[in-house]
């Protein structure tokens, strides 16, 4: 089953502890939705972005990858395409875990990791369960600081 943009039900909530990572970011929206692929136990979901203007471009996620929790920061470079029409997004991850990378245990499956994000990236879109792009493309590369 591909990755779909649904709003989380109370079930998951619990089943995720979406309550528990929420309270890391105090700061972050809470969002309800999520981009999920429930086959692989797959998700992503936005927990926030930078307040100050300057930095607006800087947004914050967790990607849970098969059992473990993952905190990303996301750059939006740019975007392009209209509501209704084909779109697609230039994204840069600035970091994975703050500063540490991966989990240990991870390591060897640090590609397969980085085709899942952009995959859930392609199927979020432009705005997760609110996009009404048509189709989606998705350019994703690696800061110089960025520890995979």
């Amino acid at each position: 089953m591909p990755f779909v943009n649904e709003y989380i039900s109370p079930d998951d909530v619990a089943r995720y502890r979406l309550a528990e990572i929420d309270e890391k970011f105090s700061w972050g929206t809470g969002a309800r939705d999520w981009t999920i692929d429930r086959e692989r136990d797959i998700y992503l979901r936005s927990i926030g972005r930078d307040s100050d203007e300057e930095f607006r471009y800087r947004t914050y996620w967790t990607f849970f990858w098969k059992g473990e929790e993952l905190t990303l920061r996301l750059d939006l470079l740019d975007a392009w395409g209209r509501p209704g029409e084909p779109g697609g997004c230039h994204w840069r991850l600035a970091y994975l875990n703050g500063s540490n990378g991966l989990p240990g245990a991870l390591k060897r499956h640090q590609q397969t990791i980085v085709d899942d994000l952009k995959e859930a990236l392609i199927a979020y879109k432009d705005d997760g369960v609110f996009s009404v792009k048509t189709d989606y493309a998705v350019v994703l590369d690696f800061s110089e600081e960025c520890v995979l």
